[in-house]
C-alpha cells in the first residue's frame, strides 16, 4: 500500500461519515472548518472500530480485528499509521491535542460487546455508556 496523503485520508473519513447515513455529519457542519474535519475523522474512526464487532468482515476474528485497530491508534500517536483513517487521525490529535486514552476506551468498549451481553448493574452499563457512547 502507497502512503497516502493527509488530504486523500481526510477525504476518505469524510465520505465515510456522509456515507454512514447519520445524522452526526449534519450536525458537524455547524463547526468551523477544521473541527469540523476532525469531528469526521472521529467518527470515522469509531465507526470503523464499532463495525470490527458489528459488521466484521467475512472471515475475520473480531477481536483480532481490535486488535488491529489498537495497533494503529498506537501507530497514530507514536509511529506511523497505515489506515486512511488513522492517518487523519495522526493529523488532527496532534493539531488538537486529543488524549489517546478516550479512543482507547472507545475500543475497550466495542470490546466489551463481545464479552457481554446483559449488564448485572447500573454501574457496569454506565461503563459501558461512557466508553462507547
Amino acid at each position: 500500500m502507497t502512503e497516502l496523503s493527509v488530504a486523500a485520508a481526510q477525504a476518505y473519513c469524510t465520505t465515510l461519515t456522509k456515507k454512514s447515513g447519520s445524522n452526526f455529519y449534519y450536525s458537524f457542519l455547524f463547526l468551523p472548518k477544521k473541527r469540523r474535519a476532525a469531528m469526521y475523522t472521529v467518527y470515522a474512526f469509531c465507526k470503523e472500530v464499532d463495525n470490527a464487532v458489528d459488521e466484521p468482515p467475512a472471515g475475520s476474528n473480531p477481536m483480532e480485528e481490535l486488535h488491529r485497530w489498537q495497533q494503529e491508534l498506537d501507530a497514530a500517536y507514536h509511529g506511523t499509521p497505515t489506515s486512511p483513517v488513522t492517518i487523519s487521525l495522526a493529523y488532527h490529535v496532534r493539531q488538537l491535542s486529543i488524549p489517546q486514552a478516550y479512543f482507547d476506551e472507545l475500543i475497550k468498549g466495542v470490546e466489551m460487546d463481545l464479552m457481554t451481553s446483559r449488564y448485572v448493574s447500573f454501574q457496569d452499563l454506565s461503563l459501558y455508556c461512557y466508553r462507547v457512547a
